[in-house]
């Protein structure tokens, strides 16, 4: 099996295009749009400007994560909120429940099929947008592509970039060189970094720290925001009881779900939150592990399948 020092160089390098509809592509706008999100998220973002981005998590008040997303600045107190993996119109509930007296109004852009996803991936795609004369935004940064926006959306992931473009409207036409974008590579290459899909694998019952977005996507010098006095206690005490680990193990891919105990004693200290085959007739995913007591040479096994050993790709 793989080595925690391969893991990432084996699963990094994807390619192509993927076309989707986003799941979450809000559109916050008004005169009160930055204050507003500026006291419902985890992130500071007054001092973003345009053409900048950043991550932010949505708590509730125990600190436990309701959604992450990519907030996207433009012009004229509008801001775009983008995630691969949550749903818009969750968010969308969540951020007009808090909408008292602020001049800000909340529309789930890609809730009609209006916008289009267009995911690129790798060194090909790379050089297509750059033949277009475009250019390539780095982490914390979008760029015009046609109608459209382009940003590196994928949280820990490299060379992939997301293009967000009205469905309606003439954009420069994809060429078949570049290829289709295996999903399971991409879900490999994710897993591979650590990054949960969030709020399927990783969510309500879960706090920011116990899969490390402290040190993404969480301010701890901003104002008040819904679950900032558990981020505060958490951040001062400086660790957690479980965390979020890389494990890999042969054979077929356990469900999600499925309990992970210590070898020896048989006692349960997680469970497999995501999984995938890695294409070589193993699997690596991620798990929630409890911390007390685990050492990291700790044998795991799969419950009521002790010949299914797990192995942690992480020291913690």
């Amino acid at each position: 099996m793989l080595s925690t020092s391969d893991l990432i160089s084996t699963f990094k390098t994807v390619s192509g295009v993927a076309h989707a509809s986003p799941s979450t592509w809000l559109r916050v706008t008004g005169a009160d749009a930055t204050g507003f999100l500026q006291g419902q998220c985890t992130q500071e973002l007054r001092n973003l400007k345009p053409g900048q981005t950043t991550w932010a998590l949505w708590l509730n008040l125990k600190g436990r994560v309701q959604a992450e997303c990519l907030l996207l600045r433009g012009e004229n107190d509008t801001w775009w909120l983008w995630h691969a993996h949550g749903a818009g119109e969750s968010l969308q509930t969540r951020l007009e429940e808090f909408i008292i007296a602020d001049d800000v109004t909340v529309e789930n852009a890609g809730a009609a099929g209006d916008w289009t996803q267009v995911t690129l991936a790798g060194p090909v795609a790379a050089a297509w947008v750059l033949s277009l004369g475009g250019s390539l935004p780095p982490v914390g940064t979008w760029v015009a592509l046609g109608d459209g926006f382009l940003f590196a959306g994928r949280r820990g992931q490299v060379e992939i970039w997301d293009w967000l473009r009205p469905s309606s409207r003439t954009s420069p036409a994809l060429p078949e060189e570049l290829g289709n974008l295996d999903h399971k590579a991409l879900t490999r290459a994710r897993i591979a970094a650590g990054v949960p899909a969030i709020p399927v694998e990783f969510g309500p019952q879960d706090l920011p720290q116990e899969a490390g977005l402290e040190d993404v996507a969480i301010s701890f010098t901003k104002g008040c925001y819904l679950g900032q006095e558990i981020m505060a206690r958490l951040h001062a005490m400086g660790q957690v009881r479980r965390r979020l680990l890389r494990v890999t193990g042969p054979g077929s891919t356990p469900v999600t779900g499925s309990a992970v105990t210590a070898k020896l004693s048989g006692k349960r200290i997680g469970e497999i939150r995501a999984a995938v085959d890695d294409g070589h007739g193993n699997w690596i995913g991620l798990a929630m592990v409890t911390l007390l007591g685990l050492g990291d040479t700790e044998c795991l096994a799969l419950e009521n399948e002790p010949g299914r050993t797990v192995q942690l790709f992480d020291a913690h």
